[in-house]
């Protein structure tokens, strides 16, 4: 009996099969190839999709397409119990209703547009492979012009320097955010506890929180946690 995959089954980096709508979209992976947290597979077509995912057995599958809507992408069974099995990503043009209904058809429960940095896509593959879901807050128009009006704000304070965390201890921090301790984020992580300890210390340091729950509380006003 086939088992839903929730977690890196081994040491080691994740590993990613990426997947295009059309080959103009395979250079989207340049940057990604060069991060040191996964290892990327030869890149796929929606065509062979279901036997690659067979085949490779990768950790985690990025599909990116400029229209969802309208691919070609055909809901056989075998794509259904591979994407089922295989926490998948979709990055597409636009993010909207449609869309994701569309996308949760496929058994892709993570939807983000085309325009993540690099660091937010590996922080959200990690958090798939984790079982976690990802979505990416958008501001709205009236937050927009209280962004610039903060920003044009010469009264304002600018917050202490503080060192971005990595890609992973975003991961570990939106755990902390969901209560886990140590040893469910190292279970979640498939790392040791040791290891998921070590974390927690660089994200406290690096947010200067003195707690656990300081620490998730300027996660989220900073955006790196949604609630």
């Amino acid at each position: 009996m086939e088992r839903k995959k929730t977690t890196h089954s081994g040491p080691g980096p994740l590993l990613v099969l990426p997947c295009v709508g059309t080959i103009a979209l395979s250079g989207y992976f340049t940057a990604l190839r060069a991060a040191g947290e996964i290892d990327l597979l030869p890149i796929a077509l929606f065509s062979n999709l279901a036997s690659r995912v067979r085949n490779d057995q990768p950790d985690a599958i990025v599909i990116v397409t400029e229209e969802f809507a309208t691919t070609e992408l055909r809901n056989s069974s075998s794509l259904g119990r591979a994407l089922t099995l295989t926490p998948t990503l979709l990055l597409v043009g636009e993010v909207n209703d449609s869309v994701k209904r569309r996308a949760a058809r496929f058994h892709i429960r993570s939807t983000l547009p085309l325009d993540v940095t690099t660091d937010q896509l590996l922080a959200s593959i990690w958090a798939i492979v984790a079982g976690l879901g990802v979505t990416l807050e958008l501001p709205s128009q009236d937050e927009d012009e209280h962004i610039g009006r903060m920003a044009n704000d010469e009264t304002l304070v600018d917050e202490p320097f503080t060192e971005h965390l990595t890609a992973r201890e975003t991961v570990v921090l939106r755990l902390m955010a969901l209560g886990h301790g140590n040893k469910e984020i190292a279970s979640r992580l498939d790392i040791s506890e040791h290891t998921a300890k070590f974390h927690v210390s660089s994200i406290l340091a690096k947010l200067g929180a003195a707690s656990r729950t300081e620490a998730v509380t300027l996660g989220i006003m900073r955006g790196l946690v949604a609630l």
